[in-house]
């Protein structure tokens, strides 16, 4: 493999978009054992942090194995086939505005299947998530956690392995990308508006249990449009303060 020492750009972009040009090429394929962390920092001529990093954010994205005491291998994995580039785009893209723009079509897509297909054990399901939300409402400890998990387990219910993976694969991207400015939007909006956040779930439950799948889709469409606005204030506001 050419690899090339890293001159500009954020750093563990470019080993990103190397790797990645490495398979594209048929440098690196399925199967191959990728150099060590410290001959991939002295080829890049960067740190090993660098290499560290981009490493793992190829393995969370299910591109490397990264096995103990073997060495860092291309995962063999056709059924990802579709969903892998996606993850680089994502990665790559880093622009949290634009990936959520994603997170709504898919999620909107997604809940308006829900609606259409439902069972009686995924309504069962999501009745026994809301009455725990319902619990931890007074100290809302667990409120990230259960936003989180109420968005995968609809993700799940739409029969779609597909789309659910797609879901999945955004919203653990969003995660990285967003983390910083999350974590600190979470500990002002999430327990300020635990009620307003924990009804806007509810609304979309009672449209899916109704099968309306329109309503569904509108509900959804407001609820994360709302989360993609309230975080675009707070990283302006945050911007401010910075500066």
């Amino acid at each position: 493999m050419d690899i090339k020492p890293i001159k500009s750009r954020r750093t563990t972009e470019i080993i990103l978009e190397q790797i990645k040009n490495f398979m594209i090429q048929g440098q690196l394929n399925p199967g191959d054992k990728l150099p060590t962390e410290s001959i991939l920092a002295e080829k890049f001529e960067v740190s090993r942090t660098s290499v560290r990093e981009a490493l793992s954010a190829l393995s969370l994205t299910g591109i490397l194995d990264i096995r103990q005491g073997e060495g860092i291998f291309v995962k063999r994995s056709p059924s990802n086939a579709v969903i892998e580039p996606l993850s680089f785009i994502f990665l790559l893209e880093n622009d949290f505005e634009k990936i959520l723009d994603v997170c709504i079509a898919l999620e909107t897509q997604a809940v308006d299947l829900v609606a259409r297909n439902r069972d009686n054990n995924d309504i069962a399901f999501l009745r026994e998530m809301f009455e725990k939300m319902k619990q931890d409402l007074p100290e809302g400890k667990n409120v990230q956690k259960d936003d989180v998990s109420f968005h995968l387990a609809l993700a799940g219910m739409c029969k779609n392995p597909l789309l659910e993976r797609m879901i999945n694969t955004v919203l653990d991207i969003s995660d990285q990308i967003l983390r910083s400015t999350y974590q600190q939007w979470v500990r002002t909006y999430y327990f300020e508006n635990r009620q307003m956040l924990y009804q806007e779930h509810i609304e979309i439950f009672q449209a899916v249990e109704n099968k309306d799948n329109e309503l569904a889709n509108r509900l959804m469409n407001a609820h994360l449009s709302k989360t993609q606005q309230e975080l675009k204030r707070f990283e302006r506001i945050r911007n401010i303060l910075e500066y």
